[in-house]
């Protein structure tokens, strides 16, 4: 597993900031959150979430009541220096996951209704156990985040997003692995 910097939405520091208009990070800032969770743990750069809401916001990322359009994944990895690669949610997906991760990766997924959401909600998922039980960094559940996961679980969940989601690998080019 990637030793993932991980942040919670709703932290006292950043929750009741405001993302976007008057969206609070807590309510809508999984995307930006997530984000900061991946760019902290892939390079050395240092981002919390409300510094990535702020960058979010002010790369046309945000979208008013809704949190982030799907855009922030591939945009925000290839600012920071990452690179992503959109694998949707086919019967490809999920050896396309394990293999990344595997490999030192981390996947963003946007999350439909179930375990993680009742609407649509980021998460990471950041390594892969022995038994194959995914590990997550879910910015809005501490739970969710020491929990192990089935990886059918996780693809059933997925919810339908543009940009080449729900599924996004995200790798740090000049890391050798």
């Amino acid at each position: 597993a990637v030793r993932a910097v991980f942040y919670l939405q709703t932290d006292s520091r950043w929750g009741n900031k405001i993302y976007g208009g008057k969206d609070t990070i807590a309510k809508y800032g999984c995307g930006p959150t997530s984000m900061a969770i991946v760019v902290s743990s892939l390079t050395k750069i240092g981002i919390d979430p409300e510094q990535m809401s702020k960058w979010a916001k002010d790369n046309g990322y945000w979208y008013p009541k809704s949190g982030s359009i799907h855009s922030i994944v591939n945009g925000t990895a290839k600012s920071f220096g990452l690179e992503s690669e959109g694998i949707g949610n086919d019967s490809s997906t999920p050896e396309k996951i394990t293999k990344a991760l595997k490999n030192g990766d981390m996947v963003v997924a946007l999350m439909g209704k179930g375990h993680f959401t009742k609407g649509g909600h980021f998460i990471v998922l950041r390594g892969i156990t022995d038994s194959g039980k995914i590990l997550v960094a879910d910015c809005n559940s501490r739970d969710n985040t020491l929990a192990e996961w089935d990886l059918k679980t996780l693809t059933d969940e997925a919810k339908w997003a543009s940009d080449g989601g729900p599924f996004w690998i995200i790798r740090n080019p000049n890391t050798i692995k």
